[in-house]
């Protein structure tokens, strides 16, 4: 018996790639129809009225983001497109995410990211035990291990998830100056995680969205990027959505909100 071998050749059927600048306006648009769900817990902490043990709460939530995060932004280093150039000096990819690797893991001056995470714990009296602990919201799992996945799959897709669905995406809220002023103003502590994220997620932000430009020029690019970036604000604003309902529970407020 002859077994034959289906031509999987697409015979000159490949689809077109949209131009970059259009491609990039339906990225927004997706954007905007899906991230549906204003972070409510930000701004209970913003007015100080969210009560301390939903703080330490938060403070878990973040410690769990952070812990998986920070130990796969090798992935995007490794998978840089321009890693193989003449020097670091003329890449833009790796040089980024070497970069970023570097700051998140304690190299260039700052405390690395987990440990930034651990200290506000401290801070807060939540000891190491109850942080290794702690089971996040399935809706955290979610959106950690999808954002990890796509760091995995491709470049262009961890770039994506992360770096333009995330990092640019959390940038534009100005979370991290409502984080910073709130827990300094209202709870009498300044959070270094906060400090240093205020100045810099709008840099990284903004250099997502330069790099992911640079990725985004076939079809194929195009529509594993799109999926990616679908998959991931749908988690991370039902996460959004989860964390609201926290404000609800009996305890969430040390006070009624104004």
């Amino acid at each position: 018996m002859t077994r034959e071998f289906h031509d999987i050749r697409r015979q000159g059927r490949s689809l077109a790639a949209k131009p970059v600048e259009e491609f990039m306006t339906e990225l927004g648009t997706l954007q905007t129809e899906i991230c549906t769900a204003k972070n409510m817990v930000w701004e209970a902490v913003a007015d100080g009225s969210l009560s301390e043990e939903y703080l330490k709460r938060f403070c878990k939530e973040y410690y769990f983001l952070g812990r998986f995060y920070t130990s796969e932004f090798g992935s995007l280093v490794a998978n840089a497109p321009d890693n193989d150039d003449l020097s670091l000096a003329t890449s833009e990819h790796f040089a980024h995410w070497l970069q970023n690797l570097a700051d998140e893991t304690g190299y260039t001056g700052d405390s690395n990211h987990v440990d930034m995470k651990i200290t506000w714990a401290h801070q807060l009296g939540v000891t190491d035990e109850e942080l290794e602990g702690y089971v996040a919201m399935p809706e955290t799992i979610g959106t950690v291990f999808t954002t990890l996945y796509y760091m995995r799959r491709s470049y262009e897709e961890g770039l994506a998830a992360f770096g333009w669905a995330g990092e640019r995406f959390a940038a534009s809220t100005g979370y991290a100056k409502k984080m910073f002023e709130g827990m300094r103003d209202h709870y009498g502590m300044e959070v270094e995680n906060f400090r240093v994220h205020a100045y810099a997620e709008e840099d990284h932000g903004e250099q997502a969205d330069y790099l992911l430009r640079q990725v985004a020029l076939t079809a194929d690019q195009q529509r594993r990027i799109r999926r990616a970036i679908v998959h991931t604000f749908s988690v991370r604003n039902q996460r959004t959505v989860a964390l609201n309902r926290w404000l609800d529970e009996p305890g969430a407020l040390r006070r009624a909100r104004g």
